[in-house]
């Protein structure tokens, strides 16, 4: 029985993939909080629409000034809200590119790695091919050999 193919550098393979596997877990999470901070930015200026609304049909009726005084303090904060909001999608977005590069170069890493693997794998067949076929042709030799004999 011939021998199986064994990778010399197996595990760097693995360990290589499994550290590319990571950073897509960690890019994906990235996203999903870009996507959740575009949503919550959604939301806020959704909030400042429905206040000024709010504000139109309070007016609209007798009210005090406490209740006027309000809308523009909430709005305020809602605008306030929306720009750290913003300044976080930046940075999220900032996050999101470097570890887009950082996920390029360990696949990068990992393709090299497995290219080494093939190139051998395909040398190691190649031998093993040719080898058999020595064995092959020395056991038509011996047969041959042995009928030539045997006349």
């Amino acid at each position: 029985m011939a021998k199986k193919f064994k990778f010399k550098l197996e595990g760097l393979l693995k360990l290589r993939h499994f550290k590319e596997e990571q950073l897509k877990v960690e890019l994906g999470k990235i996203n999903s909080d870009i996507q959740n901070t575009k949503s919550r930015i959604l939301e806020l200026k959704k909030h400042i629409e429905e206040a000024y609304t709010s504000q139109e049909k309070v007016l609209k009726e007798k009210t005090d000034g406490q209740l006027a005084r309000f809308f523009p303090y909430f709005i305020q904060a809602k605008r306030e809200d929306i720009k750290n909001q913003e300044n976080l999608l930046y940075s999220l977005n900032k996050k999101y590119q470097n570890k887009l590069k950082e996920v390029s170069i360990a696949m990068g890493e990992s393709k090299l790695i497995h290219n080494m693997k093939d190139k051998e794998k395909s040398l190691w067949k190649k031998d093993r091919d040719k080898a058999e076929q020595a064995d092959i042709e020395e056991a038509l030799g011996m047969r041959r050999g042995f009928k030539e004999g045997s006349l």
